[in-house]
């Protein structure tokens, strides 16, 4: 190769080094952050192991935290670093968290250890004002944080028009929506279909939260905050599973409405 030819070749080489270079550093600025979540309990097995299937179904990138084993400060520092909270189903909550320590008898062995570490969740992601979501017992237990009671046992407290648990599988009940609310599009239905594996529900609500959907019995299935102005991110509890009923309008609508509302709050704090 003459020295002519040499260096046309050794210039054509670097052109397209530094092309490939400059276009990969364009491509390496419109990546997004990954999003940083924390769910309360999401290993021990394939119920708990459903919500992050479900949350990466939707978005194979986000980086969950399980804060269920950690111990309370390094469960703290998690908080302190992530974008959202999810507090998933589980256990009967301590009755003695909303004062009944009377109902223990009818209650779950109660696990004292993931009260402490929701109620901390819970404490850190409101404080910082995180999307939060709270599925069945975080459904629950978000409203006893803030004030609210529950029934311990719907069979024998309640009554039974509506199966909400069954032996087998997950029971199949409507659930009628009572809110008006923009911030809840997503769930503008006159009634919806959804599954139900619980035997304790909301009974006194508590004064920040307000119904967003009942089912045909009274047992609340869905709440909200009732002030977007001091709370103007995501709040959402349901008595349902939306993990469990991947690919259905309510399933999908919640979890893209959480996703993007992170999404938003990580916007606005760059």
């Amino acid at each position: 190769m003459n020295l002519k030819i040499k260096s046309i070749y050794v210039i054509s080489v670097l052109i397209s080094l530094l092309f490939l270079s400059c276009n990969n550093k364009t491509v390496a600025t419109k990546i997004k952050p990954s999003i940083k979540l924390a769910i309360s309990k999401a290993h021990g097995s394939s119920g708990y192991e459903q919500y992050k299937k479900w949350i990466k179904h939707h978005d194979s990138t986000i980086i969950i935290y399980d804060l269920y084993d950690l111990t309370m400060d390094s469960a703290a520092k998690v908080l302190n670093i992530v974008d959202g909270l999810i507090i998933s189903g589980g256990p009967d909550v301590n009755p003695a968290r909303y004062n009944e320590d009377s109902l223990a008898y009818i209650c779950e062995i109660p696990d004292n250890y993931r009260d402490s570490l929701e109620f901390q969740s819970i404490d850190i992601a409101y404080s910082k004002q995180l999307p939060i979501l709270g599925i069945c017992r975080g459904h629950q237990i978000l409203n006893v944080y803030f004030g609210g009671s529950l029934i311990a046992d719907i069979p024998s407290k309640h009554g039974t028009s509506v199966t909400h648990r069954c032996k087998a599988d997950s029971c199949i009940h409507n659930i009628n929506i009572v809110v008006d609310n923009d911030n809840l599009s997503y769930l503008k239905n006159d009634s919806l279909r959804v599954n139900s594996y619980h035997h304790q529900a909301i009974n006194r609500l508590a004064k920040p939260l307000v119904i967003v959907a009942i089912a045909n019995d009274s047992i609340i299935e869905s709440t909200c905050f009732n002030d977007s102005i001091n709370y103007p991110t995501f709040f959402l509890t349901v008595q349902f599973h939306p993990e469990h009923m991947i690919d259905t309008k309510v399933s999908n609508s919640i979890a893209r409405a959480f996703i993007l509302s992170i999404e938003k709050q990580s916007e606005t704090k760059k």
